[in-house]
């Protein structure tokens, strides 16, 4: 067993449910409630943040599942990966937008994921 990558699974599953369920609550449920979006853009956000969940879990699973194979490397490399794409785009996207850190913290929950995964796949 790959003690690193358990970590860093029990963090990306720790995520999947912040996203789900506070994430829920601050972004799609306001999401759905504007009245001033059409349809179209509505539901291809509410429709993103649900393939952005689906994603959170695979990240999760795939860290899980390289935890205890060593022949699995490839699934920590990709859920590294991830974890490490979805943590710079949260930093590029509070640098851009002029965001506050705490107020789109993401990052805070990614990169601990990422740098789990990089020791685990050492």
């Amino acid at each position: 067993m790959n003690y690193w990558l358990l970590a860093a699974a029990i963090m990306s599953g720790f995520t999947c449910v912040i996203h789900t369920t506070l994430g829920g609550r601050e972004t799609a449920v306001p999401l759905l409630a504007a009245p001033d979006l059409k349809k179209i853009p509505k539901y291809t956000a509410y429709y993103c943040w649900h393939l952005v969940t689906i994603t959170l879990a695979g990240i999760a699973f795939a860290f899980w599942l390289a935890a205890g194979d060593p022949n699995a490397h490839a699934l920590g490399v990709f859920a590294t990966f991830g974890s490490g794409a979805f943590a710079l785009w949260s930093v590029v996207m509070i640098a851009i937008f002029k965001l506050r850190p705490f107020h789109f913290p993401q990052w805070a929950l990614f990169i601990p994921a990422a740098i789990l995964g990089v020791i685990g796949l050492m």
